[in-house]
């Protein structure tokens, strides 16, 4: 099989190749195959030197984990070769021009795998890589299939680093609100989570007529024909005003958390941030967001594609149902569950979701993966760490966890304020990676406090 190179220099002697995967690794009656691309940086490799697959995950592949971050700087330092995948069904590495409910039957975290070993056994045929470590790395989703990478091929990958992977499917994942509640209540300011729940409150006072809701869509810029008597229309208002919360809580900091809630102290506005000057009205209806058009475009596809993967394998949806969290009760469970049946079809109610959550955790073993040569990474305030794995598994499989640190942090690259426990962590990541592939580091064993769990040997 021949590589093709698809696009010229990238970024950093970083170049696009392709390789034909088959659409169904596991029927002899699918002869049909596809091109998957991913991304290959070999400058840095000497001979004797690892491999590094950065896996891709629910989007389009990026060159820049090949200059910098983790999978670079332990490529740098152990003369190793970089390879990033894209996953089936994202970026450019589509099997069907459209993607209808039919044609993502193909779409699979199992499949996924396949593809990867797929990948990494046509590399180590090429000669100068036959006695090459493999070492596996992803974050998030990525993090789950590079952990299931070294489940079911540890003939082919040597080590992996599992960063912020919510390895446990779940439906109701009503913890992850709860966590942003834990990450306000611990680094906002002053009576923020009762600022919080004032406003959500208020928005949940004002929907209950007529009145109120005149007065909401006049504060929040919302359309005039968005009629928000329908439930699900105002389910999806709130859901889109939950999001910045959460999206804080996973991508921020304490400092960004501390500097939102002086912002909504300070005013104690219920409207946006945007302070009215929004040109554009703002559409919370729930049909017209399933029908948009705008779902359609190729920046935007990743949207339904991964909805589609949580509807049939891991849930994972984000509801208010518990009291734990300053956000009212109006995005339960049966939200989403709508959400799935609008956009796949009536057959892919709450029985087929329960169905798909249940095989997950039993193919894959949960928070409980029989592996060994894992670190499993993650920040103590990221809401996804509560479907990961916190405690070592054993003496080869431990987890590192990072104190005011969220979503991935430990992969991406260093920066000026980066904490000592980080720094400290992603030495200690490269040290056990570098121990189990038989590379060297001279990096000496440090607890920064009780908050960073690390192996103790």
């Amino acid at each position: 099989m021949t590589l093709v190179s698809h696009e010229n220099s990238t970024l950093n002697h970083t170049y696009a190749r392709w390789i034909d995967q088959e659409l169904d690794h596991f029927s002899s009656k699918e002869n049909r195959k596809w091109k998957m691309r991913y991304l290959q940086r070999i400058d840095l490799w000497r001979p004797g030197g690892p491999i590094y697959l950065f896996v891709g995950g629910e989007s389009s592949v990026s060159p820049i984990w090949a200059s910098a971050g983790m999978t670079y700087e332990l490529a740098k330092e152990t003369n190793g070769a970089i390879y990033i995948s894209e996953h089936r069904y994202y970026g450019k590495s589509k099997p069907f021009n459209n993607t209808n409910v039919e044609n993502f039957k193909f779409l699979t975290a199992r499949q996924a795998l396949a593809d990867l070993e797929h990948l990494l056994k046509y590399i180590k045929q090429q000669p100068q890589f036959k006695y090459s470590k493999i070492v596996v790395i992803g974050g998030s989703y990525a993090g789950n299939l590079a952990v299931w990478m070294r489940l079911f091929y540890p003939d082919v990958v040597d080590a992996v680093i599992s960063s912020s992977a919510p390895v446990l499917a779940k439906k109701n994942f009503h913890e992850y609100l709860e966590k942003v509640n834990t990450v306000y209540e611990l680094f906002g300011t002053q009576d923020c989570l009762d600022t919080i729940k004032q406003i959500f409150r208020r928005y949940d006072m004002l929907l209950q007529s007529a009145e109120g809701i005149k007065q909401l869509k006049s504060e929040e810029n919302i359309c005039e024909n968005c009629n928000l008597t329908i439930p699900e229309n105002q389910q999806t208002f709130f859901s889109n005003k939950v999001n910045e919360y959460m999206t804080n809580a996973q991508y921020g900091n304490p400092d960004k958390i501390k500097n939102h809630c002086k912002r909504l102290n300070d005013s104690l506005r219920i409207r946006s941030d945007d302070d009215g000057e929004s040109k554009k009205c703002h559409n919370y209806d729930f049909q017209e967001m399933i029908n948009d058009e705008e779902l359609q475009k190729e920046e935007n596809e990743w949207i339904i594609t991964w909805y589609y993967q949580i509807c049939t394998e891991f849930g994972y949806f984000t509801t208010t149902n518990s009291n734990k969290q300053p956000f009212t009760s109006n995005i339960p469970l049966s939200y989403y569950v709508k959400i799935c049946t609008a956009l796949f079809g009536p057959e892919f109610d709450e029985k087929r979701i329960d169905d798909g959550i249940e095989a997950v955790n039993q193919l894959y073993g949960g928070l409980k993966p029989n592996v060994t040569k894992v670190v499993f990474t993650n920040g103590d305030i990221d809401p996804w760490s509560t479907l990961s794995i916190l405690e070592d598994l054993s003496y080869k499989a431990p987890a590192v966890i990072i104190p005011s640190v969220s979503h991935c942090r430990d992969i991406v690259s260093n920066k000026k304020n980066d904490s000592e426990e980080l720094r400290e962590a992603r030495k200690y990541i490269k040290y056990l990676v570098k121990d189990w592939i038989g590379a060297k580091d001279n990096y000496k064993l440090k607890l920064i406090d009780h908050h960073v769990i690390v192996s103790k040997g």
